[in-house]
């Protein structure tokens, strides 16, 4: 009797091991699943900014990897179809900060910064709607600088290269998409130009990009390798 009470012991404990293993099978292969089938992209047509939303990075010499300061965007009027946007930049470590007003369009492209002004907005820190993967686009604008005065003919091409998930510091992670530009600018004068390369990712859920890096290139050497990386973002209270 107790020789079949213990046989039959041991063959539920048989069975419930099978289970497990099957169960846990189970979900290491849908584990596989899931990472081998990312979220589907978005396609994004709107940005649905509004006058209050506000948005912090610390900016970062990528080659020496010290924090230079940290920059606070606040949009303060959208007109004429364009974003007027208070900026304050604050040095590491210190608490005095700097003011200004940058100008943009409407799919955040650099129009006027104060010292540069573009006719057209700048690709590199901004997007094309619809925003989409494998979307590619291509510009021409004129960079005019009025003290000295300066000019400089932009050339750029942008690819929206993937929609992946971008981790920051902080413990923040953001779905982004990751849109590759090369800007060549030539001075009008005449003389030697620069080249960039700006990889810029944009997030639909803050209306902005997360992280931005930005390498500049004379005569094909590398002069700097600037990052930017979001710290905080926060929308217009109402309350």
């Amino acid at each position: 009797m107790i020789g079949r009470f213990a046989g039959a012991l041991g063959r539920m404990a048989l069975m419930a091991a099978v289970c497990l293993l099957v169960t846990a099978g189970r979900a290491e292969a849908e584990g596989e699943k899931n990472r081998d089938f990312p979220k589907t992209p978005p396609v994004v047509d709107k940005i649905s900014v509004r006058p209050g939303d506000r948005w912090t990075y610390q900016w970062i010499d990528d080659i020496t990897g010290e924090t230079k300061f940290y920059q606070t965007f606040t949009l303060t009027e959208i007109k004429d179809g364009t974003f007027s946007v208070a900026i304050s930049s604050t040095p590491f470590g210190q608490s005095t900060s700097t003011t200004g007003l940058l100008v943009y369009d409407s799919s955040w492209g650099l129009l006027d910064d104060g010292v540069w002004s573009r006719n057209s907005g700048d690709p590199g820190t901004g997007v094309r709607l619809p925003l989409e993967v494998g979307a590619e686009w291509q510009t021409h604008h004129v960079a005019v600088r009025k003290n000295p005065n300066q000019e400089w003919n932009v050339d750029t091409r942008s690819v929206v290269a993937a929609y992946e998930e971008v981790p920051l510091r902080f413990g923040l992670t953001y779905d982004a998409f990751r849109i590759e530009t090369t800007e060549t600018l030539t001075p009008a004068a005449g003389g030697a130009g620069a080249t960039l390369k700006i990889t810029l990712w944009y997030a639909p859920a803050v209306n902005r990009y997360v992280k931005r890096l930005v390498e500049t290139r004379s005569k094909d050497r590398l002069q700097s390798r600037n990052l930017e990386m979001l710290t905080e973002y926060k929308r217009r209270r109402d309350d």
